[in-house]
């Protein structure tokens, strides 16, 4: 029983030795603020819907004029980066390059219909640290994000 008390003391001893007494001599600098596209990048793809529905949540009780205001949360879906190639008349050409969030807000009621004007697109710009809030209903009520981002088709140049 002695050996091995004697043996514990000896490891933990050489343990001790082995670290450094010192802390280090040049703290790290603080890491930049990442963009909320980032942020929202380095998520997990289940949590990315999540995260842009707490953005507009956050940025609707900044902006209160920004009506009808987001009670509940039916259905958020990525829309993804706009590509380039984003149709010119659409929606979401304004937003070409950035990461697209849909988020249709209402009644958590299955034969409720949905409302356009709790549809709303939450964008992640690149850079960005505040999210742009784009609602979907025109002044008729018309909702105009489409579920499938329009994208125009380039025209095949001939070969000479």
């Amino acid at each position: 029983m002695r050996k091995t008390y004697i043996a514990l003391c000896a490891a933990i001893a050489l343990a001790a030795c082995g670290q450094s007494a010192e802390a280090p001599a040049e703290a790290e600098a603080p890491a930049a603020p990442q963009s909320l596209m980032d942020q929202a990048q380095a998520q997990a793809p289940e949590m990315q819907p999540v995260f842009a529905y707490q953005q507009l949540v956050a940025y609707q009780q900044a902006h209160p004029e920004m009506t009808p205001p987001c009670t509940a949360p039916r259905a958020t879906e990525s829309r993804g980066i706009i590509p380039a190639t984003v149709s010119a008349d659409s929606i979401y050409a304004a937003h070409a390059g950035s990461l697209v969030f849909s988020v249709q807000c209402g009644e958590l009621r299955s034969g409720t219909r949905f409302d356009p004007r709790e549809h709303w697109l939450v964008v992640f710009a690149p850079g960005a640290m505040e999210p742009a809030v784009v609602n979907c209903a025109d002044a008729q009520g018309i909702d105009l994000c489409p579920h499938t981002v329009p994208i125009t088709v380039p025209t095949p140049t001939p070969a000479p």
